[in-house]
């Protein structure tokens, strides 16, 4: 006797080993574009005066008496540097890790909001919700990765424009409100994280940083530093999302990757 059960099971089991089998060829048929979103690591990363620089503290090459070569390298750097990723834990005692995020968060639908001639290359933009003149496209309440493009991405060569450092050493770049942020964490419960093309979600002379505590306390992860040089579809990409798995990290560095689709 064949039970709806099995049949069921079978049909779902066959859909799977489908999907399974064209995932190559949906990627790579040459109609999906890799957009890289990810600052390099190197001696010219963006970090703030309180965390370590990136450095290599080690390295080794050399070709041995065979003619063979040999490169390792020991490497330092700080969790909140360069293109990286903020964990709950960064502004929650009880949050989550980095090692604790789960991966069906880290590779969801991406939405970029380019708000940057509104920003208009003014560091002492903050982004509130009467800036939004239309609803946040929230991906039909399936899980989404929203990045605010402020336009800061063309400075990131120049770390005293980008940071806005001043003559008190402090910083005065764009950021997001607060508003914005508890309106996100309240009203779109589907948001697993938050992305900036500045070095904070913060504005940069904030001292409560009120977003980052917002989405802490939601359970939210913040992404900081996204390079946004180039065009990427407001809509229509998959954020792949994959950080350093730091078991314990409050943050950690991040290589970022949009994969979206060819434009005509």
């Amino acid at each position: 006797m064949v039970y709806l059960t099995d049949v069921l099971a079978f049909i779902s089991g066959f859909f799977i080993i489908n999907i399974l089998a064209n995932s190559n060829d949906i990627l790579f048929n040459e109609d999906y574009e890799f957009i890289d979103l990810s600052y390099p690591f190197d001696k010219n990363t963006i970090y703030s005066p309180v965390s370590q620089n990136f450095m290599f503290i080690k390295k080794i090459g050399h070709f041995d008496d065979e003619g063979s070569w040999y490169a390792s390298n020991d490497f330092a750097a700080g969790e909140h540097g360069g293109t990286h990723i903020d964990a709950p834990y960064h502004f929650k005692v009880d949050g989550k890790y980095v090692g604790d995020i789960p991966v069906d968060k880290l590779i969801v639908p991406l939405i970029i909001v380019d708000i940057s001639s509104k920003v208009n290359n003014d560091s002492n933009f903050v982004l509130y919700k009467h800036d939004l003149d239309y609803i946040l496209n929230d991906n039909m309440r399936k899980p989404c990765f929203i990045v605010f493009k402020f336009g800061w991405s063309k400075f990131a060569n120049d770390k005293s424009k980008y940071l806005g450092i001043t003559k008190n050493n402090t910083y005065n770049f764009p950021g997001i409100s607060g508003e914005v942020a508890e309106w996100i964490t309240s009203s779109y419960k589907n948001v697993v994280g938050i992305g900036v093309d500045t070095a904070s979600v913060d504005k940069g002379s904030s001292t409560d940083f009120p977003v980052h505590k917002a989405t802490a306390k939601a359970g939210l992860f913040n992404v900081e530093n996204v390079k946004l040089d180039q065009h990427v579809p407001e809509y229509g990409c998959t954020a792949l999302i994959l950080p350093m798995k730091i078991a314990l990290g409050s943050g950690a560095p991040l290589r970022l990757v949009a994969i979206c689709p060819k434009r005509s």
